[in-house]
Parts: structure tokens; sequence; C-alpha cells
């Protein structure tokens, strides 16, 4: 009997300082835009990106505000293949930029300011994502600024878990450049002076 339960421990030693399994967590992106961009007279020759200190990593992040709406949590098996404000920054690019048929290379920048972007839960199974940004439109040297404005987008999921929260993300990045290009476009026609400006930056 001794001995059984002697080699019963060394079994359960060894299978504790045996290596341990771990599973990669679930790395996603926004993919690519879909369709072109409606975009205005004004070209765009730069897109910059910067985020909240929060948003710095690559944690995809949301809130449960039924519950806890004051606590941000992160999903433990799934996360961005880097931070928001990077993958946000290309996905527009791809969508901006890249789709400018008579795009010269001067231009205007447009710089973001990514305050939010989290999946929040209004209940267990009803969750969307939510995509705050403030927009500037600067010549492509100088800082002074042409036009501006806040964007705050909900972009329901159709399932209340990562996945769902990542098609969410997507649609919010896709209405984002939709509502970017129809700014630019009033701005356009409500000061032309800002066309021409863009045009000779």
């Amino acid at each position: 009997m001794r001995r059984l339960i002697a080699i019963l421990a060394g079994v359960l030693l060894a299978a504790c300082g045996g290596p341990m399994r771990t599973v990669e967590p679930a790395s996603y992106d926004l993919g690519n835009p879909g369709g072109n961009w409606s975009g205005s007279r004004i070209p765009i020759a730069a897109v910059n990106v910067q985020a909240a200190s929060w948003l710095a990593g690559p944690g995809m992040h949301f809130r449960l505000a039924y519950a806890e709406p004051l606590r941000r949590q992160a999903y433990l098996e799934s996360r961005w293949v880097a931070p928001p404000a990077e993958l946000l920054e290309t996905f527009l690019k791809r969508h901006i930029i890249f789709s400018q048929v008579d795009f010269s290379g001067t231009g205007c920048r447009l710089q973001l300011v990514l305050d939010e972007f989290e999946q929040r839960f209004d209940d267990p199974q009803k969750s969307y994502a939510v995509l705050e940004v403030r927009a500037l439109l600067t010549p492509l040297r100088g800082d002074e600024i042409l036009s501006k404005k806040a964007f705050l987008i909900r972009q329901p999921a159709l399932a209340a878990d990562a996945r769902g929260g990542v098609a969410a993300a997507r649609g919010a990045a896709q209405a984002l450049a939709d509502d970017l290009g129809k700014w630019l476009d009033e701005s356009s026609r409500d000061r032309p002076v800002i066309v021409d400006r863009c045009r000779t930056t």
C-alpha cells in the first residue's frame, strides 16, 4: 500500500513539474475596408491617429454597463494584433488615401484622437461597439486647424462575445470613415478656400 502511494505521489509531482499548456489568445484586426470612400474634393495626404493612454496596448476592452459601469475589463482569450489607434490608422489610410482617384501626394492631414474604443454591454445578451474620435483637418505642414469635429459611433454587435465585438468594431470603423467623408464634403462646401489650401499645401 505504501509503495502504491509512493508511486502515485511521484506521478503527481511529475505532472506538476511538467510543462504547462497555455492557450494563445486569438488575435484580431479590422480587416480591409469595404466599398469606395465617398470622400470630398479635399485631398488628404496623411492620416494620423493618436489614442488615450488606456488604449495604448492590444487589449480588447469591454464594459458591463448594467453591473459595473465604471469598470473597464479586457478579454483574456482575445486581443487586437496591435493597439487600436494603429489598427484604425491603417484602416482609414486604406479607405481614404489609397482610394483617391487623383491622389498626387499633396493634400492636408487628417489628425484623429481616439478617446474610446470598447464593447459595451447594456445587459448580458446585448452589446455594441463604442468609438469616440476627435478629428482635426490641418495642412500637411503646420498646426493650423482648418476644420474640426467630434464623432461618437455606436455599432450594435450581433453576438455578446469577443467575436461579436470585433465585427461591431469593424462596422464602427467603416461608419467613421463614411462620416469623415461627409464632414469633409460639408467643410468643402461651407469653406471652399479649404480645398485650395489643401491642394497647394
